[in-house]
């Protein structure tokens, strides 16, 4: 199959939903051979089937993030299938864990702590070590992680997760120095408010919905509307981008909020103090 990947191989976690299931498909539709890489390997496989009656390449593998023996297994076994990997875009999440768990640091439960930091910035580790072990031997390859703007601006009540994420926007320079010499690109990608499956329930209530619209300048996105992103960066068009931490986001890191902000803060001339 002909396309912006074609002949490269990529393993995209959290490939089941989210920006993980759009990311498999966009890469899927490219020509790239896609390893869906996925804890929950049925609702990944429900992915990889809808790949391949599109014509594309596929393969599911049952994998824990947060285990880097299984990680390692994962990146032999997509070398044993396909000769190398081109392509890696770590997006594996838990979106209950974080929106139901997570809190400030004084009311924070030590185990949700642990938790978030190992799925979100151990798992991290695990992934970069070892496709990147191959990568090295390949001296090629392109890394996406998948970080966000929480971790670029504060939100209350996130602190466990803001300190996971930040710690992989703060990886992905680091390791994207390290590993440049010998030719593997790392970058992140840094969205908002995404309206993926575990979202939906959250959005249908009204003034949910208001809340996300006014903290951003435009529609939130979908997973689709994220994926391409990440195509770009995994693909030869962006050869000449490593280290890159690059948001996605609507606008809502552009402002403060969709608000008169400086309006309600002025006085009248005629009412306040004079300066």
């Amino acid at each position: 199959m002909a396309g912006r990947l074609a002949g490269k191989v990529a393993i995209v976690t959290g490939s089941g939903s989210g920006i993980g299931r759009a990311t498999a498909v966009a890469f899927a539709a490219e020509g790239a051979s896609v390893v869906l890489a996925e804890l929950v390997a049925e609702r990944a496989e429900r992915v990889a089937q809808t790949i391949r009656d599109a014509g594309g390449a596929a393969v599911v593998d049952d994998v824990d993030v947060t285990d880097g023996a299984r990680v390692e297994a994962l990146v032999a076994r997509t070398v044993e299938r396909f000769g190398a990997v081109d392509a890696l875009v770590h997006s594996a999440a838990n979106v209950p864990l974080v929106n139901d768990h997570d809190a400030r640091l004084t009311e924070l439960e030590q185990d949700v702590w642990d938790r978030i930091i190992g799925l979100f910035l151990t798992g991290t580790f695990h992934v970069c070590k070892h496709v990147g072990r191959q990568m090295l031997r390949q001296r090629s390859g392109s890394i996406v992680l998948v970080s966000t703007t929480d971790a670029l601006v504060g939100v209350a009540g996130l602190d466990a997760y803001t300190a996971a994420k930040g710690g992989v926007t703060a990886l992905t320079r680091s390791f994207a120095a390290g590993m440049a010499p010998d030719g593997v690109r790392v970058n992140a990608i840094c969205p908002s408010f995404v309206a993926t499956e575990p979202q939906q329930a959250w959005l249908a209530n009204p003034e949910s919905q208001e809340t996300v619209d006014l903290l951003h300048l435009l529609p939130i996105a979908s997973p689709e509307q994220i994926a391409p992103l990440a195509l770009y960066l995994a693909s030869d068009e962006s050869d000449v981008m490593t280290g890159t931490v690059l948001p996605i986001d609507s606008g809502y890191t552009a402002f403060k909020a969709r608000l008169d902000v400086m309006g309600a803060m002025r006085v009248d001339a005629a009412e306040g103090p004079e300066r």
